[in-house]
């Protein structure tokens, strides 16, 4: 087809809008409530154009095209209406500084500080800078506004953890709506009223975090204006540069970009699809934390000592020579790849036999395959929170399927997820593929499982003519073999996962069992409670909650060149962001240094694979309670992100353990108080969350090595 825009010929596509055809030609059209990965709205009426035979100006953004259109967008007419609609637009939007003369030197000395009842203006603004507004009102030269201002006097929301929203300065376009709508699915917030008195929100204004919001920072991104702002770095300005890398805080490994100012990063954004909230508001405050220790450490009388590398490095080959044969190494398997190249260098050269990794194997694990579906999906979730702990992968999924793809939960704990997918069953523990097959099967549905009739006859009416595929965590749950129709993938947040899991390493478990060892070099892990060793090494980001002798600072995956696995098994390649504070080094440098100093021959060491030590809960009178730990997908290194993040700790109940309100009343303990869990191998102390999520009879811990919560097991609860 061909279109006429301003006396000028284009070709165009079936389906295309003006706007677009516009954009694509670099014809500019000014536009508020438009975004591209969003669906057109028309309703900020500034991308008005005048189309030949019709009476009245279009709005380009919802304009298809059509063979033979004439199309002006820049008229005398146009540019009046466009800049009256905005004057209509700032007349409820704080706009003083917007038109004030003396704003192009108010950076430099701030003259006018208060223009109206409250101090406000585009100074004290988060998005000043890259307001949308401002650059308009330069557009339009706009000098004053013959409407009266008309404050809403709207409190700030700033109860979240991680944005906050001032809606007096909201213009109502509707790009948040839509892209929790449109790019999340979550469907958060929403408008409420009408008239004068509409406004964004939540339902029955509930916090988001009541409302179920994923924190993806989805609607912060999408606001034209600072009414949602980011509070970590709502203070810290715009950027100086912008680095693409890769997050590393799950296996999904997302692309993002880094915003640097200063030499610091200041916040990350999504290159592409949106993040989930680790990637979109974690990253930051994790590199930038206050408590990041980036000077090695020796403990000597007692008390820590700064060392500077050399003398570190003497110190660790002191510490190997003396200790070579009872020696173990044990890393986080969230290091960047080079960096367990060179830990399994080093424990070759060495002779280190006790070698091995924090994690599970499993058997016969097979990395996610992401094929274009071709019909419709339905998705079987088994003992995993899938939108919290894997939202992006939900996201994907939704991309290559013929249309949204329905969603089962099967799961004994109530997660967030199971408020918002299709179908939540509920079986009790350990029945949970056995649920899977009944759905399945073609046997006449029972009751079973602690499942009712109806509710399974549910779950299969939502199957029927849909591809199955079944997801599951192999943390939490023992893989099972199904049907060879039914698609069958393992989520598991551990990265590097596909290549670690086919190595032959030693479990961490394996190497704290093993009594011979006298020395621990810890790369991202915790030590379990009550063990005492007469060396150990740790080498991590921030201080460790146990007695140590040496800490060498590691810097993070924004700080290196390297690379990392995902879940898929495809390797990603990081960039190096910024430079590491202070004196911390790159993991692959530590390790590379100790084994120059060593310099041993090779031994030939062999590992023996894994073993994975399962035992079966066996609930008595001793130990009434099944204590259920699930792996914990929110954490770097050796750290939880609730443990050093505040909007973490807030959003995150991972260092709590649930219990029900029956159990909770017969032991007579309330939320937030500190108990006592025992087990026949390990006693903790661990606060309370009192809650019907969990099943009575059992408990919910998340993976925890240094509370020694690391597995499934019989335990009792004594009262502190």
């Amino acid at each position: 087809m061909t279109i006429i825009i301003n006396g000028k010929e284009y070709k165009t596509k079936r389906g295309e809008t003006v706007l677009e055809v516009c954009r694509r030609e670099g014809i500019y059209i000014p536009t508020l409530c438009y975004q591209e990965n969003l669906s057109p709205y028309g309703g900020c009426r500034l991308c008005i154009v005048e189309v030949e035979g019709n009476p009245r100006p279009m709005t380009a953004c919802t304009l298809p095209v059509q063979d033979g259109m004439v199309i002006n967008t820049d008229t005398p007419l146009l540019r009046a209406l466009r800049k009256f609609t905005l004057e209509l637009i700032l007349s409820e939007h704080p706009y003083s500084c917007l038109i004030c003369a003396k704003k192009t030197d108010c950076n430099n000395y701030m003259e006018c500080i208060e223009k109206e009842p409250i101090t406000f203006g585009c100074k004290y603004c988060a998005a000043n800078g890259v307001c949308e507004l401002q650059k308009l009102v330069e557009e339009f030269g706009i000098k004053e506004i013959p409407h009266r201002f008309q404050y809403r006097n709207l409190p700030v929301e700033n109860y979240d953890p991680f944005f906050e929203r001032d809606y007096n300065l909201c213009i109502l376009c509707g790009r948040c709506v839509r892209a929790c709508n449109e790019l999340r699915n979550a469907a958060v917030i929403d408008f409420h009223h009408r008239g004068p008195k509409t406004l964004v929100g939540t339902a029955f204004a509930l916090s988001h975090i009541e409302a179920n919001c994923q924190f993806c920072g989805a609607c912060v991104d999408a606001c034209p204006t600072g009414a949602m702002r980011e509070r970590y770095s709502k203070y810290l300005g715009r950027p100086d540069q912008v680095v693409k890398s890769y997050c590393m805080l799950c296996s999904i490994g997302c692309q993002i970009n880094a915003e640097i100012k200063d030499g610091k990063i200041i916040r990350t954004t999504p290159n592409g699809d949106p993040l989930c909230v680790r990637g979109r508001f974690g990253i930051a405050p994790l590199i930038n934390h206050p408590k990041r220790v980036i000077t090695p450490l020796l403990r000597k009388d007692g008390h820590l000592v700064e060392l500077n590398w050399d003398e570190a490095l003497e110190i660790v080959e002191k510490i190997f020579r003396d200790h070579k044969e009872r020696t173990g190494v044990i890393f986080a398997p969230d290091l960047p790849v080079e960096a367990i190249n060179a830990l399994s260098t080093f424990a070759d050269i060495s002779g280190i036999e006790n070698f091995g990794a924090e994690m599970r194997s499993i058997e016969n694990f097979a990395t996610a395959c992401l094929e274009k579906f071709d019909t419709k999906l339905a998705i079987i979730a088994l003992n995993i929170d899938i939108i919290n702990d894997f939202n992006v992968f939900l996201l994907k999924m939704r991309k290559i399927v013929k249309e949204k793809p329905v969603v089962i939960l099967i799961d004994p704990i109530k997660t967030k997820s199971a408020e918002m997918v299709d179908l939540y069953l509920r079986p009790r523990l350990g029945e949970e593929w056995a649920v899977v097959d009944a759905i399945l099967g073609k046997e006449k549905p029972r009751e079973f499982a602690g499942i009712k009739k109806d509710e399974l006859l549910e779950a299969r009416k939502l199957i029927v003519h849909r591809d199955i595929c079944v997801l599951y965590n192999p943390f939490n749950i023992k893989p099972e073999n199904l049907s060879a129709k039914v698609k069958c993938f393992p989520l598991i947040g551990t990265l590097n996962f596909p290549i670690l899991n086919s190595g032959k390493l030693f479990s961490a478990d394996d190497i704290f069992d093993n009594e011979e060892i006298e020395c621990l070099y810890l790369i991202g892990v915790n030590l379990p409670p009550g063990k005492r060793y007469k060396k150990v090494i740790v080498q991590d980001c921030f201080l460790p909650d146990f007695d140590f002798d040496l800490f060498l600072p590691a810097a993070t995956f924004m700080e290196i060149e390297g690379s990392f696995i995902d879940f898929y098994g495809k390797e990603k390649k990081l960039k190096k962001v910024i430079e590491p504070p202070g004196n911390a080094r790159a993991d692959e440098w530590i390790i590379k240094n100790i084994i120059e100093r060593l310099d041993f021959a090779i031994t030939g060491k062999t590992n023996k694979p894994r073993t994975v030590q399962q035992k079966e809960m066996s609930v008595d009178a001793t130990y009434p309670f099944s204590l259920v730990v699930r792996e914990n997908v929110f954490r770097y290194r050796n750290k939880a992100l609730s443990k050093i993040l505040t909007g973490f700790k807030k959003f995150r109940q991972d260092h709590y353990l649930w219990i029900n309100p029956a159990d909770a009343r017969q032991l007579k303990i309330e939320s937030g108080r500190p108990v006592k869990v025992i087990a026949q191998d390990f006693t903790t102390v661990i606060e309370i969350l009192v809650t019907e999520d969990v099943p009575p009879g059992i408990l919910l811990a998340y993976y925890d090595r240094e509370k020694g919560l690391i597995r499934n097991c019989s335990v009792r609860i004594e009262r502190l």
